[in-house]
This record gives C-alpha cells, sequence and structure tokens, in this order.
C-alpha cells in the first residue's frame, strides 16, 4: 500500500465523510442528473398528474410574469410536483413558454403540458398571495390538496388589486417626484415630474389597453416628457433646466424592466430566457431614445435653435450624500414604487427601508472613493443580502424589496446625457454614455444577485439558530435544497 493511500485511510478514519458532507463537496455527475427509470410502486394517474402539472404551470407562469427568475419558477414548480407524489418531471422555460413533463416510469407514457407567458406586469400583491400558496404546498408536512390549492391560486390571480388604481397611478407620479428630487431637482422639478408620470401613466394605460408593442409605449412617454420639459424652459416657466424633469421620467419608464432577472437568468443557467428579457430591455430602450431624440428635434424645428439649446445643456448630477432629506427622498421613492406595484401594505414600510439602505449604501461607498459603477453594485449587493435574511421572517417576497430599493439609483440622468448627445451628433461620445448607464443598471442587478448568494446560506444559520426548530424542520430545509427567490 502506497504512501498516499495509507494517509488517506488514516484522515478517513479521524474525519469521517458522512453523507450530507459527501453530497456538499462533490461534483454533480450525469448519474446524479439522470431521472429514475421508475417512478415508485404505483404509477400517477393521468388525472392526479394533469391536475398537478396544470397547477405548477399556473404557477410558474404568474411568477415569470410579475418579474422573478426563471430558476425561480423551475425549482418551484419541480417542488410542487415533488409535494404531490411526481417526483420524476422536466421543466424548460423559454422566455414567454413553459414546458413541462412527467415521466412515469416503463409502465405508462409520459404526460407533457404546456402554457404560455402573455403578459408581463407588476403585481406585487399577487406576487405575495402565490408565495404563500408555495408555502402551503412545499413547505408542510401535508401539501395542500390539489383542488384547494387550485381554488386558492385562480382566486390569487382574479381577485381585485387591493386598492383602486388611481391610488397606484399616483404613487407612480409621486415616486418620480422624489427621484427627481434625488437627481438634484427643486421643488418645481419635483412637481412637474409629478404631472408628466400622470400624464404618461395614463397614455401608457391608453395604449395597453389597445394592445400598442411595447416599443412604441415607452416612445410615446419619452416624447411626452420631454416636449413638455423643453417647451416649458423655452418659455420661461421653468427655471431650473429641464434635463432633471426628463431623467426623472426616464427613471419612471425604465423600472418597468426586469433587469434583475436578466441577469439573474444569465447566472442561473437559462441563457435562452435571459436573451429574451435582455432583447425587451434593448427594444425599450431603443423606445426611449427615440422618443426622446425625435422630441429633441422637433423643439429646434418648431420652436427655434434657442428653444432646442434648453435640451443640450445637461448639468452634472449631484453627488450621492448622506443627507437625511435625500435618504428620506430614497425612502419615500422605494415605498412609492412598492405601492405603485400593488405590493401588500405591510411590505410598504420595509420597501421604504430598502430605498433608504440601497442609496445610504452608494452614498457612503461614493464618499469613500469607489466608482458609481462599483459602489452601485455593493450597494445592491448589501441590499439581496438584507432582503434574502428580513422576508422569510416578516412574510414578504424579496423581490418586493429589491425592485423597490434599486429603482431609485437607475441612472435616467446618464441615459439623457447619452440620447441628447446623439441629437446633436456627438454618435461616438453618445454610444459611450449609453453603454455607461447599460452598465449601471446592469450593476445593479449583478449586485443583488450576489447578495443573494451570500445571503441564503446565512439565512439557513440564523434559521438553525432560532429557538425552537426542530429536527425535522432542519432536515427538511436540508431536502429543500438551495432557494432561489428572485
Amino acid at each position: 500500500m502506497g504512501v498516499a493511500q495509507r494517509a488517506r485511510g488514516s484522515l478517513r478514519r479521524q474525519f469521517p465523510v458522512t453523507p450530507d458532507l459527501s453530497r456538499a463537496i462533490d461534483a454533480p455527475t450525469v448519474r446524479d442528473n439522470l431521472l429514475p427509470a421508475v417512478t415508485g410502486p404505483q404509477v400517477a394517474d393521468d388525472t392526479l398528474v394533469l391536475r398537478v402539472l396544470d397547477l405548477a404551470l399556473r404557477i410558474g407562469e404568474v411568477q415569470l410574469a410579475t418579474g422573478a427568475g426563471a430558476a425561480v419558477a423551475y425549482d418551484t414548480m419541480l417542488n410542487i410536483a415533488s409535494a404531490y407524489g411526481l417526483p420524476t418531471c422536466d421543466v424548460d422555460i423559454a422566455f414567454s413558454t413553459i414546458t413541462m413533463c412527467c415521466h412515469r416510469g416503463n409502465e405508462a407514457g409520459p404526460v407533457t403540458t404546456m402554457r404560455n407567458v402573455r403578459y408581463r406586469t407588476q403585481d406585487y400583491t399577487r406576487l405575495t398571495e402565490i408565495d404563500e400558496l408555495i408555502t402551503a404546498v412545499v413547505d408542510t408536512e401535508e401539501p395542500l390538496p390539489v383542488e384547494e390549492a387550485t381554488t386558492r391560486l385562480r382566486h390569487a390571480v382574479r381577485a381585485p388589486h387591493p386598492y383602486p388604481r388611481f391610488v397606484a397611478g399616483l404613487a407612480r407620479s409621486l415616486f418620480a417626484g422624489a427621484v427627481a428630487f434625488l437627481i438634484g431637482g427643486g421643488a418645481t422639478v419635483a412637481l412637474l415630474s409629478v404631472l408628466a408620470t400622470g400624464v404618461i401613466w395614463a397614455a401608457a394605460r391608453w395604449l395597453g389597453r389597445r394592445r400598442v408593442p411595447l416599443f412604441f409605449q415607452q416612445m410615446v412617454g419619452a416624447a411626452i416628457v420631454t416636449l413638455g420639459a423643453t417647451s416649458l424652459a423655452s418659455t420661461g416657466a421653468l427655471d431650473d433646466s429641464p434635463v432633471f424633469v426628463i431623467a426623472a421620467g426616464i427613471v419612471v419608464l425604465l423600472s418597468g424592466l426586469s433587469l434583475v432577472g436578466l441577469v439573474q437568468d444569465a447566472i442561473t443557467g437559462f441563457p435562452l430566457t435571459a436573451a429574451g428579457r435582455a432583447v425587451e430591455v434593448v427594444i425599450a430602450s431603443a423606445g426611449l431614445l427615440v422618443g426622446v431624440v425625435v422630441s429633441i428635434k422637433l423643439v429646434g424645428t418648431v420652436l427655434g435653435t434657442d428653444a432646442g439649446a434648453y435640451a443640450a445643456v445637461v448639468p452634472p448630477g449631484p453627488a450621492p450624500t448622506l443627507d437625511p432629506l435625500a435618504l428620506f427622498a430614497a425612502a419615500a421613492a422605494g415605498m412609492l414604487f412598492a405601492l405603485s406595484a400593488y405590493a401588500p401594505w405591510r411590505s410598504l414600510p420595509l420597501a421604504a427601508l430598502a430605498g433608504a439602505v440601497a442609496w445610504g449604501g452608494y452614498a457612503l461607498l461614493g464618499i469613500l472613493g469607489a466608482g458609481e459603477v462599483v459602489a452601485a453594485a455593493l450597494a445592491a449587493a448589501a441590499l439581496g443580502l438584507v432582503a434574502m435574511i428580513l422576508p422569510r421572517i416578516l412574510g414578504t417576497p424579496p423581490l418586493v424589496l429589491v425592485i423597490a430599493g434599486i429603482t431609485p439609483l437607475l441612472p435616467g440622468l446618464t441615459m439623457y446625457r447619452g440620447f441628447s448627445q446623439l441629437a446633436y451628433g456627438s454618435v461616438a461620445q453618445g454610444a459611450v454614455t449609453i453603454l455607461l448607464a447599460l452598465t449601471f443598471g446592469l450593476a445593479l442587478a449583478a449586485g443583488v444577485s450576489v447578495g443573494e448568494q451570500v445571503g441564503w446560506p446565512l439565512q439557513r444559520l440564523i434559521r438553525r439558530l432560532l429557538p425552537g426548530v426542530t429536527a425535522e424542520e432542519r432536515a427538511r430545509d436540508a431536502r429543500r435544497g438551495r432557494p432561489r427567490v428572485f
């Protein structure tokens, strides 16, 4: 026997390798990823399989439609099928299409079904209710009956919003005012941002009801805020730069894009879905570009070059500070955005905390000398870490807090600077500026993903240390494996 073999035997006797440790340190193999040939002593009947697959598909559809990552829907659907005794299932997600197949061994044929995700929305009340339904199915010893779970799902999807639609529209308009204050605007700029966003919201709803594509919705919204702000500035009604009003409007129009889901899908092994989300982001940004550039050209042609000059002057944004007013504005922006996305009432204080934490981290890192992109990524990582820990205690999905926290940091002013440079002929400089703005947004989303990577083992450790956690609950947490919640 060689020296290496004797040493290995001695180490194994001193430090025995348990099955859990072996699974943790061993790399996955092809055999680990193969589905078993037989599902069990009894083959599941068609009725049960179809009901479970339909329930899992509909839950995955709601998650994808509300901005969750493909990995979230993938794990959720497999966990639901396993909870109802169907462990041998496959799921395929391709942006707007979900396919799920249940294998039943050699005694019966597989059952495959599919659904299309035909809509995208920000409705965090439905997301919260779906999260509670998933907990009732997956995280209990005895899951809800399939019929009861389907009824709860149908009620969650069809139930009215928790507050009137005009409240959400007013919250989105006030959110624009808070963002305008954060990027350097005064009281007049904030008021005009509120009014312009109200018009944009009404126009977007009118276009959405007529199924106008997102590109044209973004173009119309950007044109409304650009034409309005530059026209007021040319008449002398707006003393401050109209750029702050336009930048706040751009942040509002960017806030509906699923940047976090894009980065999360790319990181977690869903490149096709990530590519689909990337195309959606690019098309929406292109709509903003067309709306702003055409509006600048139109103002210069109709009202003269002097009026067009107002749109060319882009003052630098103020350096983020830890001033109490700035932190209050960031907290208000986070809460108002969550309110505009129909978040439950109990999550609004947490959304305000998320906005203040993200802005405070961004400002502190800027004061310490970190660059804008690095500061944004690290601040978003801190927010993702906080979001991983708090929601399991307070019952709010982490996605609500993450989006509410990073949305006030979106680079609306940088994006407009790039648009105006393109409008006045500086193509190369404008392209670089727009690329910087997109990099800033992706850094926010990537930082959130880093926070998740660090936060999930910390969340498990905290849960193990909490008093009253039984051995059965710890074993169930270990079987459930790594949570993906964004």
